[in-house]
């Protein structure tokens, strides 16, 4: 019993732990006490800590290569990136494309260069499940090539438009596939305006569609997925799963659906400084990041010029001066027309003097499209020789923003359609102006496109995309600013070069970094509340798991003790044929944590059935609650004087009379005050729901913080909700309390009427 009361106590204080553990984050962990981080070998010493997720890849690599550290396991991600942030930990180790996605969210923290180790993210299923993976790797082969996931990579990963696109539904699917994910692992998946989006959930849909089949999502503890699967309770799992050894051997995976590594995530202001100085030099690169463009040539450039600069991609421009700007880079590469117009509308930023490399820039086409290819050329030198060119080059590269307008141009496709690929996010040769795509690229294709009697199909696409686009045959023609490299060239055709620049280092004028908010404390506290609850009507979320939670343990508080009951009535029965079972039952279920208890009651017994995951929370918090309310019932019964019970038979009552007007009354004043306790423990013990798919209050309020990356209002909101509910019930078992006992309740004299 006492072993008992200390694990309950345990239990019930540590979502309270937790909650003040939050609360004191600002009150330790000072990271100007701390050294600065140079490289993650740094870490692997008995004075670092580094936070790791529970059963993922990245815990397995820490252990190995980080043995000297202190490791910190964590349930939540969302909790680890909140230890990173309050100094907690010093790194937290995960995916790169999870914690880059972070670092966007949350500016106070940053990536360490360097990768930790590899990670393989599959799709997981039981084993004998081997035609389901094939047809898995047969799609993520499409996917893949079709240029589908570098989309999406762009879109979830990059945070470029974390919006769940339409997709197409099977009107009569054939199969029901049962996807396990876990729902708080943003951007892969999460609730957004309370349903459940991202990368993963994207990629199921998608997959659902190729098979013909209807998709149904199970949100599970990441701890609990790989189980979901061996027991076949679900057919896949698509939660940034990891193939790890261990894992092969009790599972099957899918070719590698996301590319990713392991990388550490930190405070910003626990590395080296990267704009303490101002850039003048090429030299001062050295060491320090720099942002490339992906799919251009800037990454050969930069090794040729400053052989130990650090390369971080970027997707657009834009990009890469946000960083620079916030100090997550020291410069970025560049052609020099291209920041000269940059420069004239963003303050802060300059470039060096020194021309790294001369870029001859030219149209692109399919190495099927030689004919093409000879008319573009034509048409082309024919722009040179009368000065077209010289004209567009003046107009789109000057400083006169009201010229830059595209002219009204005839296009009459008397000959065709030019599919012409290109990205909206290079200007001055393609950029967005007043809703319309204009530049220097775009004038020029509508002239060539005139001039032969085409039609011109804008296809804008990122930067990435395009040389894939043209091999593919899905487009005719591309210009984006696209230099010409002898690696392109056996893969495309080019033009005669149309422009010629050079490229350059982009800085800041002078120190970088990101402003701090500002309106006090509780300014802060009113922006954290609307991140929590009103944007995207978070509220929701939180109503839907206080219901969840009530259900199970208002049923789980019945069916328990009515089964309790029975179990009494078993245990004190004088037959061993009774009396036996009622025993071992109470001692294996005290004995076994009520997790354990779940998770065997949802896996293995009820493993093969498709069975609705509340009605097993129910199931098993009503066998676990069973076994103490007999125990309480059986000490209430004994309690009761014996005499009372030979009197009563004395004077004619029969057994159910005895009990119901004799025993019961008394033994509920005993039973009562305890069973209230009890009650109220069982209802805090719901939060462990989560490991067998349910969203009850304490889920949502995990999804909730993977979201927002807040401790406060999250863990406060739970705490003060659980606090009312428990409350509540307290108060109506006291009232029951109140109507048994008759020393509580209030004692009414009558008299006699005169």
């Amino acid at each position: 019993m006492i072993s008992r009361r200390k694990e309950k106590g345990e239990r019930s204080m540590a979502f309270f732990a937790l909650v003040v553990y939050c609360l004191l984050f600002g009150c330790s962990g000072d990271p100007e006490s701390k050294p600065v981080l140079h490289q993650p070998e740094q870490l692997n010493s008995a004075g670092y800590s580094i936070g790791v997720p529970q059963s993922a890849a990245a815990t397995t690599i820490v252990e190995k290569q980080f043995p000297k550290c202190k490791i910190e396991y964590f349930q939540s991600i969302a909790d680890g990136y909140l230890s990173v942030k309050y100094g907690k930990i010093d790194a937290f180790a995960f995916d790169r494309h999870a914690l880059q996605y972070a670092t966007l969210r949350n500016p106070d923290l940053t990536l360490m260069d360097g990768k930790v180790g590899d990670e393989f993210i599959v799709v997981g299923s039981a084993l004998g499940r081997e035609d389901l993976i094939q047809k898995v790797n047969a799609f993520i082969r499409q996917y893949r090539a079709e240029g589908t996931y570098r989309d999406m990579y762009q879109r979830w990963i990059l945070g470029k438009n974390l919006q769940m696109p339409d997709l197409p539904e099977r009107a009569h699917p054939t199969m029901t596939l049962k996807i396990g994910t876990t729902g708080v692992n943003e951007p892969m998946n999460f609730y957004a305006n309370g349903r459940l989006t991202g990368f993963d959930v994207e990629f199921a849909k998608r997959l659902a569609y190729y098979l013909n089949a209807k998709c149904n999502f199970s949100i599970i503890e990441y701890p609990a997925i790989v189980a979901a699967a061996l027991t076949g309770k679900i057919d896949l799992l698509i939660a940034n799963l990891n193939a790890t050894p261990e894992r092969r051997k009790m599972m099957l995976f899918s070719d590698t659906y996301v590319d990713s590594e392991i990388s550490f995530l930190v405070r910003k202001d626990r590395l080296p400084s990267e704009s303490a100085d101002v850039i003048t030099q090429l030299s001062q690169l050295a060491g320090r990041k720099v942002g490339v463009k992906t799919g251009t040539i800037y990454e050969d450039v930069l090794k040729e010029a400053v052989s130990d600069a650090i390369p971080i991609h970027f997707t657009t421009i834009t990009d890469e001066v946000e960083a620079l700007k916030s100090g997550k880079i020291t410069g970025f590469l560049v052609d020099e027309v291209v920041i000269k117009c940059l420069a004239r509308q963003t303050p802060g930023i300059t470039y060096l003097p020194q021309r790294l490399r001369p870029n001859n820039c030219a149209f692109a086409f399919p190495k099927n499209k030689p004919e093409l290819q000879e008319k573009v050329n034509a048409v082309l030198q024919g722009m040179k020789d009368d000065g077209t060119l010289k004209k567009l080059d003046e107009k789109w590269f000057g400083a006169d923003d009201n010229a830059k307008v595209l002219p009204d141009i005839r296009l009459d496709g008397r000959n065709g359609v030019i599919r012409f690929a290109t990205n909206s996010a290079s200007e001055p040769f393609v950029y967005i102006k007043s809703g319309k795509m204009v530049g220097f690229d775009i004038e020029a294709a509508m002239i060539i496109a005139s001039k032969l009697g085409y039609k011109l199909q804008i296809m804008d696409m990122d930067f990435a995309a395009i040389i894939p686009s043209l091999v593919s045959g899905k487009t005719d023609m591309a210009g984006d600013f696209i230099a010409v490299t002898p690696e392109r060239a056996k893969a495309v055709l080019f033009s005669i070069p149309y422009y010629e620049g050079g490229t350059v280092v982009v800085v800041a004028t002078g120190l970088a970094g990101a402003g701090k908010g500002s309106g006090g404390v509780w300014t802060g506290l009113v922006q954290s509340f609307q991140r929590t609850f009103v944007v995207e009507d978070r509220y929701k979320l939180v109503l839907q798991g206080l219901w969840v939670t009530v259900v199970i343990s208002v049923l789980s508080g019945i069916f328990g003790t009515l089964l309790g009951f029975g179990v009494c009535l078993m245990r004190r029965a004088k037959t061993r044929w009774a009396n036996m079972p009622a025993k071992a039952f109470i001692r294996a279920i005290q004995g076994t944590p009520i997790v354990v208890l779940l998770m065997i009651l949802y896996y293995v017994i009820f493993g093969s059935w498709d069975i609705n995951a509340i009605i097993v929370a129910v199931i098993g918090f009503s066998i676990n609650f069973a076994a103490y309310v007999s125990e309480m019932m059986r000490t209430g019964i004994d309690a009761v004087d014996k005499g009372q019970h030979e009197a009563a038979y004395a004077i004619g009552f029969n057994r159910v009379q005895v009990f119901t007007k004799i025993t019961f009354p008394q033994a509920a004043r005993h039973v009562l005050p305890v069973f209230k306790g009890e009650f109220i423990s069982m209802l805090k013990m719901t939060s462990v729901v989560g490991y067998i798919a349910i969203q009850d209050l304490t889920k949502m309020s995990d999804i909730i913080r993977s979201r927002t990356y807040e401790a406060f209002f999250p863990l406060i909101a739970t705490a003060l909700i659980y606090f009312v509910i428990a409350y509540v019930m307290a108060y109506l078992l006291s009232r029951i309390e109140m109507r048994v006992d008759p020393k509580q309740r209030k004692r009414v004299v009558k008299g006699l009427a005169a």
